[in-house]
């Protein structure tokens, strides 16, 4: 396997007027502040964090999911971006994200 994570982050921007989108609730600077401390944290060549069109779960977003695992995350902020990083991506401990974790629809 190429990267070790494969990280998806909506960045959708729908139209005024239209339902919610992941653009428009500050997904850009997020996956921008992502990138920018995947590199600072050495991750770069392991973890691959990159901006994904709509993955229709708007209401929800800023949404991201990360591969193989196929885990669906809502990071909101800045904070929750270091704690995803530090605990999911770096540590491994998906335990400790549970409050960033989508809940299966199913």
């Amino acid at each position: 396997m190429y990267y070790k994570k494969h990280v998806f982050v909506c960045d959708n921007i729908r139209e005024e007027g239209e339902r919610p989108s992941c653009g428009r609730a500050g997904s850009p600077l997020l996956l921008a502040y992502m990138k920018k401390r995947l590199k600072e944290l050495g991750l770069k060549d392991r973890i691959r964090i990159q901006r994904s069109g709509c993955l229709d779960r708007c209401e929800l977003g800023p949404v991201q999911v990360s591969y193989p695992e196929g885990i669906w995350f809502s990071i909101k902020t800045e904070e929750d971006a270091e704690i995803f990083l530090r605990n999911y991506i770096e540590k491994e401990n998906a335990d400790s994200i549970r409050h960033l974790l989508l809940e299966d629809e199913n």
